[in-house]
């Protein structure tokens, strides 16, 4: 049975988690305010460029420019607008499903591999340890470009463009759940063979400690079944992984970003790409400049971050037996 005291530190655990991650947010989100709208002041008053706005203040002091970000975020949650042709819901909704098909097989196959290579060594361990140096050093935009030579132009097993596919399939009537599928399977495989080995070679790390335990020895003693031994390592390395996502987990969103230009997604990332740059004003250049965009789209995914760092500490309380309450 549950203990009620054990029960209630956890709640309280769990409330300050939320309460610590909440501040971070808003004090993350204040400095990204801070940085665009001093880039907003400074091409108004410069005369450097266009800034687009869909909320225009006549307000021009730098606390009044972030107060108008906040208010603008707020209302494009309540009423999204279009960007483009699209709905700017839709820019999340895209993002959300790339992020979410990327951590289900990044955590996934990251602890089944890992487990295996911990506990039975051999070639598994052997490419993991090899692979995992090798890989973190080489940037998601890079092993995404090889990957579009090898499956696009070499093999033909996937699309590049997902845009394109997705608007060709509606407009020849075949478009289904399978044609998002198809056209997301490359993003997805990029993100996560960019990430997996890494995430694998520390839970391998997290097993070959453990392995060797009295705990682990004595259970192999017993004659337990290996399956049961295996899980049970797995639940005392899964505090530990947890933690690692949860500090992983910026890496996978800025990876995200440039996947999503990349493959032509029309996300979060591509909302950022394009809420800035280059462009023709009269007869010369400016810099074009929407900094509501901007602020949005990192502002979301900033509450991408805080989710995810709830959800894994969350989870950490439940698994680590040193957390109290446990079950008895």
């Amino acid at each position: 049975m549950s203990l009620p005291g054990g029960n209630m530190a956890k709640a309280g655990a769990v409330a300050r988690i939320i309460t610590r991650n909440l501040l971070i947010l808003f004090l993350a989100l204040l400095v990204v305010g801070t940085i665009i709208a001093g880039g907003e002041l400074r091409i108004e008053r410069n005369d450097l460029g266009k800034v687009y706005k869909f909320y225009p203040k006549n307000d021009s002091s730098l606390l009044d420019t972030i107060g108008g970000y906040f208010s603008a975020t707020w209302k494009f949650l309540r009423d999204p607008p279009e960007v483009r042709g699209e709905s700017l819901e839709t820019f999340v909704v895209k993002s959300f499903a790339l992020l979410v098909l990327t951590e289900v097989f990044l955590l996934a196959v990251g602890l089944f591999l890992g487990l295996r290579a911990g506990y039975y060594r051999g070639w598994i361990d052997k490419v993991v340890s090899v692979l995992a140096p090798t890989l973190s050093a080489m940037p998601s935009w890079f092993i995404g470009v090889v990957f579009l030579f090898l499956f696009y132009w070499k093999l033909s097993l996937f699309p590049i463009n997902f845009e394109g596919t997705i608007n060709w399939a509606e407009v020849h009537g075949t478009l289904s759940t399978s044609t998002y599928l198809r056209a997301l399977a490359l993003p997805v495989l990029t993100l996560v063979f960019s990430s997996l080995w890494e995430y694998a070679f520390n839970v391998r790390n997290m097993i070959v400690n453990e392995r060797n335990g009295d705990h682990v020895l004595y259970d192999v003693a017993r004659g337990l079944p290996e399956g049961r031994i295996m899980r049970k390592l797995l639940r005392t390395a899964l505090p530990a992984f947890l933690t690692f996502t949860t500090y992983n987990f910026l890496e996978i969103l800025t990876g995200m970003m440039l996947i999503e230009v990349i493959f032509n997604i029309h996300g979060l990332g591509y909302l950022m790409a394009i809420s800035f740059g280059l462009t023709r004003i009269g007869d010369g250049f400016g810099f074009a400049y929407a900094p509501e965009i901007l602020f949005f789209a990192t502002a979301v995914m900033m509450l991408f971050y805080f989710i995810n760092a709830v959800v894994m500490e969350g989870l950490y309380l439940y698994l680590d037996p040193r957390s109290g309450g446990e079950r008895q």
